[in-house]
């Protein structure tokens, strides 16, 4: 193996985490000039670390991108749920508490632009809290709840339909 071809070796093998003594055995390099090696290339193996990584977060779905996508297309299907199901039927509030956590999560991935964000999303979560705790304590009976939350979501529905796309993010 030529000298490059092992240096390339070790990079690769030093990324993916085996010690230098593992390394000298399957390259045929003392272990003195691999540390040698590692003083010269460490950021060469730390890039391609990096890159392993990204690649592994990726393959499972831990990409910010892709987390943003799964919570949305949860809270969109809970938000059908909403639509479709009879809420004297079920249990609002575990239907609720499931729209509550999604739109907060959704929220946190949200990495908002140096200009402020408006707080109207704070508004209507607030609202919606607001219907949880009176439904959960009893005060708010399942039919008005079910006239509420609908007129809520009536509401952030038609707003949404005025805003620019970007905007839908800021939430």
């Amino acid at each position: 193996m030529k000298q490059q071809e092992q240096r390339t070796e070790f990079i690769r093998m030093r990324a993916e985490g085996k010690s230098l003594r593992a390394i000298a055995a399957e390259i045929g390099v003392s272990k003195s000039t691999l540390s040698e090696w590692e003083k010269q290339l460490s950021a060469e193996v730390s890039r391609l670390r990096a890159e392993n990584l990204e690649e592994l977060y990726s393959s499972y779905g831990m990409a910010k991108e892709a987390r943003i996508q799964r919570i949305g297309n949860t809270l969109r299907r809970i938000d059908e749920a909403l639509d479709a199901v009879d809420l004297s039927a079920l249990p609002p509030e575990k239907l609720l508490d499931f729209k509550l956590k999604y739109q907060a999560a959704l929220a946190e991935e949200y990495t908002a632009p140096a200009a402020e964000v408006s707080g109207e999303a704070e508004s209507t979560l607030e609202a919606l809290r607001d219907l949880y705790r009176r439904v959960a304590s009893g005060e708010t009976p399942i039919d008005k709840a079910k006239a509420e939350a609908a007129l809520i979501d009536k509401v952030v529905g038609g707003y949404n339909r005025t805003r620019p796309l970007e905007e839908l993010f800021m939430m």
